[in-house]
């Protein structure tokens, strides 16, 4: 497995500076290995993200590094792949509570029963929790389990929501 690891140092002021690093490295779920010092698999579309990253570090005023590197060994490459399947594990799971609240308007209420407004409330729930599961599907780089299991969910809720609505 190759991998990319990127280092970058950003003047301690503004702290915006800082935080907007940190908010693009987790959108590609970055692995941070200590502050500053981060990892991420070697995929063209994570190399063109990370460069567009440096350049806008540098345009912070900062210092950035690109390395390609490679584990030294397999059992290396098996616990980097296993701390990125469990942050995404983790994001995923956040996701279970909000599908299963969508899947339980159709087990309290004939769709019948439900107003216009109701009908485009949980329309708009699924459509946001979809989007969500989205957003951490594209950085689930390994395909976990979770993210399988809930595809299949999601599948049942959208088939749920085409036959009572």
């Amino acid at each position: 497995m190759n991998w990319i690891l990127f280092v970058y140092k950003i003047p301690p002021k503004p702290t915006k500076y800082r935080a907007a690093v940190w908010r693009e490295m987790k959108k590609i779920g970055a692995l941070y290995l200590q502050d500053g010092v981060c990892l991420v698999p070697d995929f063209d579309d994570v190399q063109l993200y990370i460069s567009a990253l440096g350049e806008k570090i540098v345009s912070f005023g900062g210092h950035e590094y690109s390395f390609h590197s490679k584990a030294f060994s397999e059992e290396q490459n098996k616990d980097l792949i296993r701390q990125f399947d469990e942050a995404r594990e983790k994001e995923y799971e956040e996701l279970i509570p909000w599908i299963q609240s969508i899947m339980q308007y159709f087990e309290e209420e004939e769709a019948w029963e439900y107003s216009e407004s109701q009908i485009q409330k949980i329309k708009e729930e699924f459509r946001k929790m979809q989007r969500q599961f989205q957003i951490v599907s594209s950085r689930d780089y390994f395909e976990t389990a979770m993210g399988k299991k809930l595809q299949l969910m999601i599948d049942q809720c959208r088939k749920q929501m085409n036959q009572h609505f």
